[in-house]
């Protein structure tokens, strides 16, 4: 798969979590909200070049990321908060099953990904 491809993949998963949360309620709203905004936000990262030219870096970084968040997540009791980043710890898992489809991608090439 190539980089426009992830992108377009993260931005069409993106939206769908921007539906579903608009469709829910309490929680179950705020974790799609948490998702949404974590594809959004990597979507936007890979497409300005800053994920880096390899996928392998991005999945490191990604799993950082995701990592900080699961340990928030973990520690807190408060379950407004704890959905929210349930929600972006599903956005993490979602990013890094879509990259093992990736061995590569060519680097960025000005006005190709927007």
């Amino acid at each position: 798969m190539n980089r426009q491809t992830f992108i377009e993949r993260l931005r069409v998963w993106a939206v769908r979590a921007d539906h579903e949360a608009a469709e829910s309620f309490d929680t179950a709203k705020l974790a799609w909200q948490g998702q949404a905004g974590v594809l959004h936000a990597l979507a936007n990262v890979v497409a300005s070049g800053n994920g880096g030219n390899d996928p392998a870096d991005l999945r490191k970084q990604i799993i950082f990321e995701r990592q900080k968040v699961l340990d928030a997540w973990n520690q807190d009791r408060d379950p407004v908060r704890a959905a929210g980043l349930s929600g972006e710890v599903q956005g993490y898992e979602l990013v890094l099953d879509l990259l093992k489809e990736v061995d590569s991608w060519s680097p960025l090439q000005a006005g190709t990904t927007r």
